[in-house]
């Protein structure tokens, strides 16, 4: 009889244990632009912001490529999925084959609410190579 009452106890323990902390994933799509040109081939990071200090891990990262026409879709945990609801630092790279005449790198903060995102992104008009500092948005 122990034994059942033991076993009872762990189901009862996984089953809330695997409640918390669950990943809340919106789906976010967008269009990255310079000078109001289609930028493609741009890699985009949604890199979650810790809550707090005590924050180690955030969450995973949701992560894109845009198309030729600048377009975007966020995948994290499944392709097209989208990115975990919240503050996000967002890195926006290119390559130095990339034809777009702006920054190479740039990193902003956007914001992912639960429910359809559209997060569109100008980047800076620069020289091309060139690496802007860290700004936020």
């Amino acid at each position: 009889m122990q034994a059942h009452a033991r076993w009872f106890v762990i189901m009862v323990g996984l089953v809330f244990l695997s409640g918390c902390k669950g990943a809340v994933i919106a789906p976010v799509k967008g269009k990255v632009t310079c000078n109001g040109k289609p930028v493609k081939a741009a890699s985009l990071t949604f890199s979650p912001v810790p809550s707090s200090e005590l924050d180690r891990e955030p969450g995973k990262p949701g992560t894109g490529f845009s198309d030729g026409d600048g377009n975007y879709v966020l995948s994290t945990y499944k392709p097209l999925d989208g990115a975990l609801v919240g503050q996000h630092e967002v890195t926006i790279s290119l390559d130095d084959t990339n034809p777009a005449r702006c920054k190479r790198r740039t990193v902003v903060t956007r914001e992912v609410k639960a429910g359809s995102n559209e997060v569109n992104i100008e980047l800076m008009g620069g020289e091309r190579g060139e690496v802007p500092p860290h700004r936020n948005e």
